[in-house]
This record gives structure tokens, C-alpha cells and sequence, in this order.
């Protein structure tokens, strides 16, 4: 498995940008959060900037950039459902094991990239506009470098449980209606009422985006990302138990 692992991750990585969708959907994951920074840090109120951490300027963007990340996952997975690819895809690589390997190896990839180069344009875009205000668009912190790093691991885990509500549903669909809804803010907004949703994939790693103030209960960044990584790995193993015996060529 690992002598063949480099040639499988390249034609997953190959099958997956060839995808018009998933093209479109990168470039809009790539460049929505450097827009919306630079507007934010145009629009931003004198009256209220000492408010703001600036080690965080920039970095408010990445919530909006995670419902296209979970897009990228879905489709990559989907698609081998949607146009009828999966047997092509099988025949190719009949070892199931190392063909999902691949995939989500590559999905996750994926995802971390476009976390650490889309919020990383966001963070000097949103500085750069904020240079006359004394904040150097190059003068990166090691907080903020953990911070991207944070935002990366949280793009490449949330896709990978996408990826794998997808493999399980063999559509798109599911992946968006349950995961979309939570990473747009549905969830944070019942979390002084249930406290238990901290635990939510999408809650237990907000943390990796940005600070968010104590007294909203949420996890610490580090617990956070051990809790999203759990989601993964239940999911991610339950979708390869359920593929294994399933979706058979014939």
C-alpha cells in the first residue's frame, strides 16, 4: 500500500482539479475571505478598531471561507456517485482501503491549503488596509502564526467529516444541509441554552479560527481540535466500514 501511495494521491489529487466544480469552488474559497477583509478593514469604525485584537485582524474571515471547504469535500466525494465514476474508479484501484486513503488524504490537503493561503492573504489584506493605522500588514506574531495553522487544521478536519457524511450518503446534499447550517452560526447562538453543543464538530474547533471571549463556554483550541479529530475518525471509519461492503462493481 504505501510503495503505491504517491501515484494514488497524485490521480486523486489529478480527478479532483479537474472538476469544473471543484475549480470554481477553490478560486471562491481562495479569494471570498481576502474581499471580505479588506472591505471589513475599509469599513472599520476608528471608534471601535481598540476593541479589536489586532492579532486578529483578518483571521474573522475564515468562518465564511469553511461552507466552500465543506463544498470542495462533498463534490470530490460526490462525484463519484453523481457522473457514474466510481466503477471506473474501482477497477482502477480495487483496493478500496488505499482508494479512500487517497481521497481523503487528498481532501484534507486541500482543505489545509486553502485555510492557510486564503486566511493568510485575508490577515495581509486586512493589515494593508489598516497600514495608517499603525498595523504592519508583514509583522506576524507567533500567535498569529498559530493561529493560521490553527485555521488550516480546522479546514482540513471539517472536511474530512464532510468527506466522509458524503461517502456515507453517496450525495452532496447531506453533507451541506447538516454541516453548512452549523458553521454559518446556527449552533453558537444555543450554546448558553444547550451547553452540550460545544461538543458539535463545528463549535469544538471554532477556537482554531479565532479567540472568542471565555464566557461563552466554548473549548479551549487544543481540546477543541482533539474532539473535531474524534468526529473525524468515528465518521471517516464508519463511512470506509459501510463503503467496504458496499457500492460493489460488477
Amino acid at each position: 500500500m504505501l510503495a503505491t501511495l504517491p501515484r494514488d494521491l497524485r490521480v486523486e489529487a489529478i480527478k479532483a482539479l479537474t472538476l469544473r466544480s471543484v475549480q470554481v469552488s477553490f478560486l471562491t474559497a481562495i479569494l471570498a475571505p481576502a474581499v471580505l477583509a479588506v472591505a471589513s478593514g475599509a469599513s472599520l469604525d476608528p471608534l471601535h478598531a481598540e476593541g479589536f485584537p489586532a492579532a486578529s485582524h483578518g483571521f474573522e474571515t475564515a468562518g465564511f471561507a469553511q461552507p466552500l471547504v465543506i463544498l470542495i469535500a462533498a463534490l470530490i466525494v460526490g462525484s463519484e456517485y453523481s457522473d457514474g465514476q466510481l466503477r471506473t474508479s474501482l477497477l482502477a484501484n480495487p483496493r478500496r482501503i488505499r482508494f479512500i486513503a487517497a481521497k481523503f488524504a487528498v481532501i484534507a490537503g486541500f482543505a489545509a491549503l486553502v485555510g492557510a493561503v486564503s486566511i493568510g492573504i485575508a490577515v495581509l489584506g486586512k493589515r494593508a488596509v489598516l497600514a495608517e493605522r499603525g498595523i504592519l500588514p508583514f509583522d506576524f506574531t507567533a500567535e498569529m502564526l498559530s493561529n493560521l495553522l490553527g485555521v488550516a487544521l480546522n479546514f482540513g478536519l471539517i472536511a474530512l467529516i464532510a468527506a466522509a457524511l458524503t461517502l456515507l450518503a453517496r450525495t452532496v446534499i447531506v453533507a451541506l444541509i447538516v454541516l453548512v447550517p452549523l458553521v454559518l452560526g446556527l449552533s453558537i447562538s444555543l450554546v448558553p441554552f444547550l451547553p452540550a453543543l460545544k461538543f458539535l464538530p463545528d463549535l469544538a474547533g471554532i477556537q482554531l479560527l479565532m479567540p472568542y471571549p471565555r464566557e461563552m463556554g466554548l473549548l479551549e483550541p487544543g481540546v477543541g481540535a482533539v474532539v473535531m479529530a474524534c468526529w473525524a475518525i468515528v465518521l471517516g471509519g464508519g463511512s470506509w466500514i459501510v463503503f467496504r461492503g458496499r457500492d460493489v462493481s460488477g
